[in-house]
Protein backbone atom coordinates (compact mmCIF):
# COMPACT_ATOMS: atom_id res chain seq x y z
CA UNK A 1 0.00 0.00 0.00
CA UNK A 2 1.27 3.39 -0.96
CA UNK A 3 1.78 5.32 1.96
CA UNK A 4 0.03 9.30 2.53
CA UNK A 5 3.29 11.33 3.89
CA UNK A 6 3.48 15.02 4.64
CA UNK A 7 6.64 16.64 4.50
CA UNK A 8 6.52 20.65 5.97
CA UNK A 9 9.74 22.89 4.98
CA UNK A 10 9.76 21.01 1.69
CA UNK A 11 10.99 23.72 -0.76
CA UNK A 12 14.24 23.50 -0.28
CA UNK A 13 17.15 21.91 1.78
CA UNK A 14 16.47 18.94 3.94
CA UNK A 15 12.66 19.16 3.24
CA UNK A 16 12.97 18.81 -0.91
CA UNK A 17 15.66 15.97 -0.39
CA UNK A 18 12.89 13.75 1.99
CA UNK A 19 10.90 14.57 -0.68
CA UNK A 20 12.81 13.40 -3.39
CA UNK A 21 13.15 9.95 -1.27
CA UNK A 22 9.49 9.49 -1.05
CA UNK A 23 8.76 10.82 -4.69
CA UNK A 24 11.06 7.46 -5.82
CA UNK A 25 9.21 4.95 -4.02
CA UNK A 26 5.87 6.47 -5.56
CA UNK A 27 4.51 7.38 -2.40
CA UNK A 28 1.12 9.95 -1.73
CA UNK A 29 3.00 13.39 -0.79
CA UNK A 30 1.47 16.31 0.76
CA UNK A 31 4.33 19.06 0.40
CA UNK A 32 4.29 21.67 2.28
CA UNK A 33 6.12 25.88 2.48
CA UNK A 34 5.78 28.90 2.65
CA UNK A 35 6.25 29.02 -1.12
CA UNK A 36 7.66 26.54 -3.74
CA UNK A 37 10.42 26.58 -6.53
CA UNK A 38 11.15 25.46 -9.68
CA UNK A 39 11.62 22.06 -7.94
CA UNK A 40 8.25 21.43 -7.19
CA UNK A 41 7.77 20.42 -11.10
CA UNK A 42 10.56 18.33 -10.73
CA UNK A 43 9.01 16.18 -8.14
CA UNK A 44 5.57 15.79 -9.73
CA UNK A 45 7.67 14.26 -12.56
CA UNK A 46 9.51 11.76 -10.39
CA UNK A 47 6.09 10.87 -8.17
CA UNK A 48 3.78 10.33 -11.45
CA UNK A 49 6.86 8.44 -12.95
CA UNK A 50 7.12 6.28 -10.08
CA UNK A 51 3.25 5.84 -9.48
CA UNK A 52 3.02 8.13 -6.54
CA UNK A 53 0.79 11.59 -6.41
CA UNK A 54 2.16 15.16 -5.06
CA UNK A 55 -0.34 17.90 -3.31
CA UNK A 56 1.51 21.33 -2.30
CA UNK A 57 -0.04 23.51 0.09
CA UNK A 58 1.68 26.72 1.02
CA UNK A 59 1.37 27.87 4.66
CA UNK A 60 3.52 28.79 8.27
CA UNK A 61 3.56 25.45 10.19
CA UNK A 62 3.11 28.20 13.27
CA UNK A 63 -0.32 29.16 12.40
CA UNK A 64 -2.66 26.44 13.60
CA UNK A 65 -5.12 27.28 10.67
CA UNK A 66 -2.59 26.44 8.16
CA UNK A 67 -1.68 23.47 9.76
CA UNK A 68 -5.84 22.28 9.44
CA UNK A 69 -5.51 23.13 5.73
CA UNK A 70 -2.02 20.82 5.12
CA UNK A 71 -3.89 18.16 6.99
CA UNK A 72 -7.52 18.55 5.78
CA UNK A 73 -5.34 18.54 2.57
CA UNK A 74 -4.02 15.47 3.26
CA UNK A 75 -7.21 14.15 4.51
CA UNK A 76 -9.38 14.84 1.52
CA UNK A 77 -7.01 13.57 -0.87
CA UNK A 78 -6.01 10.38 0.61
CA UNK A 79 -8.29 9.68 3.80
CA UNK A 80 -4.95 9.04 5.82
CA UNK A 81 -2.09 10.25 6.86
CA UNK A 82 0.73 7.30 7.32
CA UNK A 83 3.77 9.55 8.14
CA UNK A 84 4.49 13.29 9.28
CA UNK A 85 8.12 14.74 8.61
CA UNK A 86 8.19 17.82 11.03
CA UNK A 87 11.01 19.30 9.06
CA UNK A 88 9.78 23.34 8.72
CA UNK A 89 12.45 25.73 10.00
CA UNK A 90 14.09 29.01 10.54
CA UNK A 91 17.74 29.80 11.84
CA UNK A 92 18.93 32.55 13.77
CA UNK A 93 22.54 33.32 14.51
CA UNK A 94 22.67 36.67 16.93
CA UNK A 95 24.47 37.34 20.17
CA UNK A 96 21.79 36.08 23.20
CA UNK A 97 21.33 40.19 24.34
CA UNK A 98 20.65 41.33 20.89
CA UNK A 99 17.83 39.01 20.18
CA UNK A 100 14.50 40.63 20.77
CA UNK A 101 11.28 39.34 21.76
CA UNK A 102 9.99 38.86 18.19
CA UNK A 103 13.45 37.20 17.43
CA UNK A 104 12.33 34.79 19.88
CA UNK A 105 8.71 34.38 19.03
CA UNK A 106 9.83 33.66 15.14
CA UNK A 107 12.33 30.95 15.90
CA UNK A 108 10.67 29.55 18.76
CA UNK A 109 6.87 29.57 16.78
CA UNK A 110 7.98 27.73 13.32
CA UNK A 111 10.51 25.55 15.18
CA UNK A 112 8.91 24.41 18.13
CA UNK A 113 5.52 25.54 17.86
CA UNK A 114 5.17 24.59 14.41
CA UNK A 115 6.42 21.26 15.06
CA UNK A 116 3.87 20.85 18.07
CA UNK A 117 1.14 21.99 15.45
CA UNK A 118 1.58 19.24 13.14
CA UNK A 119 2.02 16.64 15.39
CA UNK A 120 -1.23 17.91 17.66
CA UNK A 121 -3.19 17.79 14.45
CA UNK A 122 -2.07 14.00 13.25
CA UNK A 123 -2.05 12.31 16.32
CA UNK A 124 -5.57 11.72 16.63
CA UNK A 125 -6.18 9.63 13.17
CA UNK A 126 -2.70 8.02 13.93
CA UNK A 127 -4.26 6.84 17.37
CA UNK A 128 -7.75 5.59 16.08
CA UNK A 129 -6.03 3.48 13.45
CA UNK A 130 -2.89 2.37 15.49
CA UNK A 131 -0.57 3.16 12.84
CA UNK A 132 1.74 6.34 12.42
CA UNK A 133 5.71 7.41 12.16
CA UNK A 134 6.46 10.77 12.68
CA UNK A 135 9.87 12.16 12.34
CA UNK A 136 11.05 15.52 14.12
CA UNK A 137 13.98 17.45 12.58
CA UNK A 138 15.32 19.06 14.92
CA UNK A 139 19.39 19.70 15.64
CA UNK A 140 22.71 18.62 16.69
CA UNK A 141 22.47 21.92 18.79
CA UNK A 142 19.36 21.41 20.42
CA UNK A 143 21.53 18.47 21.75
CA UNK A 144 25.14 20.51 22.50
CA UNK A 145 24.56 24.44 22.28
CA UNK A 146 26.01 26.93 20.35
CA UNK A 147 27.37 30.54 21.21
CA UNK A 148 24.77 32.97 19.59
CA UNK A 149 22.03 30.51 18.85
CA UNK A 150 20.24 30.31 21.64
CA UNK A 151 16.78 31.10 20.09
CA UNK A 152 17.67 28.03 17.69
CA UNK A 153 19.22 26.14 20.31
CA UNK A 154 16.90 26.03 22.81
CA UNK A 155 13.66 25.56 20.13
CA UNK A 156 15.35 22.27 18.78
CA UNK A 157 15.77 21.24 22.12
CA UNK A 158 12.28 21.76 22.75
CA UNK A 159 11.41 19.44 20.10
CA UNK A 160 13.82 16.80 21.45
CA UNK A 161 12.01 16.92 24.55
CA UNK A 162 8.73 16.65 22.84
CA UNK A 163 9.79 13.77 21.02
CA UNK A 164 10.83 11.89 23.97
CA UNK A 165 7.87 12.61 25.66
CA UNK A 166 5.46 12.14 23.03
CA UNK A 167 6.79 9.08 22.01
CA UNK A 168 6.26 7.27 25.19
CA UNK A 169 2.65 8.39 25.53
CA UNK A 170 1.89 7.03 21.91
CA UNK A 171 3.83 4.25 21.19
CA UNK A 172 1.77 1.89 22.90
CA UNK A 173 -0.82 3.43 20.45
CA UNK A 174 1.24 2.07 17.25
CA UNK A 175 2.81 5.79 16.83
CA UNK A 176 6.22 5.86 16.38
CA UNK A 177 7.62 9.41 17.00
CA UNK A 178 11.45 9.90 16.66
CA UNK A 179 14.03 12.51 15.88
CA UNK A 180 16.91 13.07 13.60
CA UNK A 181 18.69 16.13 14.66
CA UNK A 182 21.64 17.00 11.87
CA UNK A 183 25.06 18.76 12.43
CA UNK A 184 26.41 20.90 9.49
CA UNK A 185 24.11 20.65 6.70
CA UNK A 186 24.85 22.37 3.10
CA UNK A 187 21.60 23.87 2.44
CA UNK A 188 21.01 27.40 2.00
CA UNK A 189 20.02 27.89 5.41
CA UNK A 190 24.15 27.26 6.52
CA UNK A 191 25.53 29.01 3.19
CA UNK A 192 24.33 31.64 4.43
CA UNK A 193 25.12 31.55 7.80
CA UNK A 194 28.98 32.81 8.33
CA UNK A 195 29.39 31.76 11.55
CA UNK A 196 28.94 28.18 10.68
CA UNK A 197 29.62 28.17 6.85
CA UNK A 198 33.33 28.30 6.47
CA UNK A 199 36.78 26.64 6.18
CA UNK A 200 37.43 27.04 9.66
CA UNK A 201 34.30 25.10 10.55
CA UNK A 202 34.80 22.45 8.22
CA UNK A 203 37.80 21.56 9.46
CA UNK A 204 36.77 21.24 12.82
CA UNK A 205 34.56 18.37 11.49
CA UNK A 206 35.99 14.78 12.01
CA UNK A 207 34.94 13.99 8.39
CA UNK A 208 36.25 17.51 7.22
CA UNK A 209 33.22 18.37 5.20
CA UNK A 210 29.32 19.76 5.37
CA UNK A 211 26.63 17.01 5.21
CA UNK A 212 24.19 16.86 2.01
CA UNK A 213 20.70 17.01 2.87
CA UNK A 214 20.36 13.58 0.93
CA UNK A 215 22.11 12.04 4.16
CA UNK A 216 19.63 13.51 6.54
CA UNK A 217 16.40 12.60 3.93
CA UNK A 218 18.10 8.48 3.74
CA UNK A 219 17.61 8.54 7.79
CA UNK A 220 14.10 10.10 7.49
CA UNK A 221 13.74 7.47 5.18
CA UNK A 222 15.03 4.42 7.04
CA UNK A 223 12.90 6.31 9.98
CA UNK A 224 9.98 5.70 8.35
CA UNK A 225 10.53 2.39 6.76
CA UNK A 226 10.03 -0.83 8.04
CA UNK A 227 13.83 -0.67 9.37
CA UNK A 228 12.29 2.00 11.90
CA UNK A 229 10.27 -0.79 13.63
CA UNK A 230 11.36 -1.01 16.86
CA UNK A 231 12.47 2.61 16.85
CA UNK A 232 11.07 4.90 19.46
CA UNK A 233 11.95 8.10 20.79
CA UNK A 234 15.31 8.10 19.51
CA UNK A 235 17.25 11.09 18.50
CA UNK A 236 19.31 10.10 15.25
CA UNK A 237 22.24 12.42 14.60
CA UNK A 238 24.21 12.29 11.52
CA UNK A 239 26.56 14.90 12.40
CA UNK A 240 30.13 13.97 10.66
CA UNK A 241 31.23 13.30 13.92
CA UNK A 242 30.70 16.87 15.51
CA UNK A 243 28.27 15.77 18.57
CA UNK A 244 29.66 12.59 19.51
Amino acid sequence: MKRVIIVTGAGRGIGLAVARRFAATGDLLVLNDRQFGDEAAEIVEQAKSCGGDVAFVTGDVSRVEDVATLVTMAMDRHGRIDVLVNNAGVLLSKATVDTSAEDWARVIGINLTGTWNCLHAVLPGMIARRSGRIINVSSELGLIGFATYAAYCASKGGVIALTKAVAKEVAPHGVLVNSVAPGPIETDMLKYDTVEYNDETREQIPLRRFGQPDEIAAMVEFLAGPGGSYMVGQIVSPNGGTAI
